[in-house]
């Protein structure tokens, strides 16, 4: 399957009419065109007779019911699709919807748009098997993250060296990431853990939650960030972890893992220096929280973010994407969205910082290190810190 027109065809399967529109404007103002949207199965599989679309945005429920002949007809076609459902993940009638990007409805409609365009980034580097009549693994990259751009191996060799083996064998074991969108919970307090999960784009959080539904973010995970490593030691998960951006996810079966810490000794000792600076990452956040003001704390991890993204190749000298909302930001530092909002609007006034949208530029990068007493040391980066 080719894709030779420079705007892709999107095929939009909505039945609630409000929300097809403000997709279709969404999407056609990122580029993109439009077949839609369609509100039943019945009449997107005539069109489909007609015309073959680049992408899809499925609903699992339609007007004529649920869709999932419209599923494996995608499928068949090689046509590459993201759900956009009410329906939950773990449901039944999911079951032909599994092992492709999901979003609970309503999405944003830019978040719609952004792991779509994760899913059209990603086509032109699946292999030709993949675009067959076999269901689409969305993600599996060839040579996504070769050589020094992967963020695991970025961020390992900043603690020790690695062989080419030990390159080979971390490209091998993460070649088929997954893409997964914002909002999605890759591990549940509770449940069962069944791997170790690794981030390899985008932005994801550990976080807690009480009865009422007031949160506490523990932890951001950025590329080349796992989960705990001995966590199917465990009976069940302790917290959450849920993307906080569109991510690209690989999840590493206990069998795995236990094979590279057997016979990859750097490896190993990369990992567990890793582990050891999550614990010191953790001290610094309870310091953050407990003794730092409402304007220190939000510096702190504005000049924290920068540094480790920086490490793994991401983000530019002195600017990144802030992944995480204002209400993120809150939940993070203790603060209400209130004095979040009240912080970065003196940390603009100051000239420390620009942020526009997500995008966060640092204007004055000794000027907020020295306001937020920001010491990369407990990072462990060494000369990878950004300065």
């Amino acid at each position: 399957m080719s894709y030779p027109d420079p705007q892709p065809l999107v095929l939009l399967i909505e039945d609630d009419f409000l929300i097809g529109m403000d997709l279709s404007d969404a999407l056609e103002q990122a580029g993109y065109r439009v077949l839609g949207p369609l509100a039943t199965a019945v009449e997107t599989l005539s069109l489909m007779e007609r015309e073959t679309p680049t992408l899809a945005i499925v609903d699992v429920m339609l007007k004529d019911g649920p869709c999932t002949a419209l599923a494996r007809e995608l499928r068949k076609q090689g046509v590459p699709f993201i759900v956009h459902s009410a329906c939950r993940p773990d449901e039944p009638l999911a079951s032909e919807f599994q092992g492709v990007p999901w979003l609970g409805k309503p999405a944003m409609p830019r978040d719609v748009v952004a792991v779509l365009g994760e899913l059209t980034r990603a086509i032109p580097a699946l292999e030709p098997a993949v675009l067959s009549a076999e269901p689409v693994t969305f993600g599996r990259l060839s040579d996504a993250f070769a050589g020094s751009r992967h963020p695991l191996i970025r961020k390992l060799e900043g603690f020790t060296a690695l062989s080419d083996e030990d390159r080979t064998a971390l490209e091998r074991i993460t070649a088929a990431p997954t893409i997964v969108a914002p909002g999605t919970d890759l591990a549940r307090a509770g449940d069962r853990p069944d791997g170790v999960i690794l981030i390899l784009e985008g932005m994801a959080c550990r976080h807690k939650q009480r009865v009422g539904g007031a949160r506490q973010i523990s932890a951001y995970l950025v590329p080349g960030d796992t989960g705990d490593l001995d966590v199917t030691l465990l009976d069940t998960m302790d917290h959450t972890i849920t993307t906080l951006s569109a991510c690209k996810v690989v999840r590493l079966a206990p069998e795995i893992l236990a094979d590279l810490l057997h016979n990859r000794p750097n490896i190993t000792r990369a990992l567990r220096i890793s582990t050891l600076v999550d614990e010191a990452t953790l001290r610094e956040w309870l310091m953050n929280v407990g003794r730092r003001s409402a304007v220190e704390r939000v510096a702190h991890l504005m000049c924290e973010l920068l540094a480790r993204l920086h490490a793994v190749g991401h983000g530019r000298k002195s600017s990144y994407a802030l992944a995480p909302t204002q209400s993120d930001l809150a939940d993070t530092t203790g603060l209400s969205t209130v004095h979040v909002n009240r912080a970065l609007q003196t940390l603009r006034q100051r000239g420390l910082i620009e942020l526009v949208g997500n995008h966060l530029r640092i204007l004055d990068d000794p000027g907020l290190r020295a306001l937020a007493e920001f010491e990369p040391g407990y990072l462990h980066l060494g000369s990878q810190v950004a300065t």
